[in-house]
């Protein structure tokens, strides 16, 4: 999911008040689960995106769910958006904020695909690869998925490194199409 302008810029404003409180890890811990249980509950997010349910009721069910569990200072920043006719963009606010926390301390998150899962040796592989990059840390995202047949996808930011075994079933596919076959035969 990408964040809108609108939802960056309350993540940006989220972060600054965070910062100056000295409650940003708390900050982006509590609006990472709410978008964890927003995105996974498919009523909560009809619910949220409903201009036909009241700020009040929206606000009494956000209590309900994420009442202890998230902080004052979220709270408080949910309640302005919920007010303001945006509690339909929580998710994306949550994922602008990652986005900016992570610029913020140099975090570089990489997504790997991979057709079985990662051992120890081809994770710190994959972080070698992209150790050149400034950054503080990685965050390596992994995901199994079987088509791939094997090999990896690598993923950092907008470039892609595709050593998948599909891939190159796939060119090799495609140049067997394009070689004319029958003018060398005969």
């Amino acid at each position: 999911m990408v964040a809108s302008k609108v939802a960056r810029r309350y993540a940006k404003s989220l972060m600054l008040l965070a910062q100056e409180r000295n409650e940003l890890d708390r900050a982006l811990a509590d609006m990472q689960l709410i978008q964890k249980v927003v995105g996974d509950n498919r009523d909560l997010r009809a619910m949220l995106k409903s201009p036909v349910i009241k700020t009040y009721k929206k606000l009494n069910v956000i209590e309900l769910i994420f009442g202890k569990d998230i902080s004052g200072l979220v709270k408080g920043f949910v309640k302005i958006i919920t007010e303001n006719s945006r509690a339909d963009i929580l998710e994306e606010i949550a994922v602008g904020l990652t986005d900016l926390y992570n610029m913020h301390n140099k975090v570089i998150v990489a997504n790997v695909k991979s057709a079985t899962a990662l051992d120890d040796s081809l994770r710190a592989k994959i972080k070698s690869i992209i150790a050149t990059m400034d950054h503080n840390s990685i965050e390596l995202v992994e995901e199994v998925d079987a088509e791939l047949i094997g090999g990896i996808v690598l993923r950092v930011g907008d470039s892609q490194i595709d050593a998948s075994v599909a891939r190159q079933l796939q060119e090799l596919k495609i140049e067997l199409q394009e070689t004319n076959y029958k003018n060398k035969l005969g």
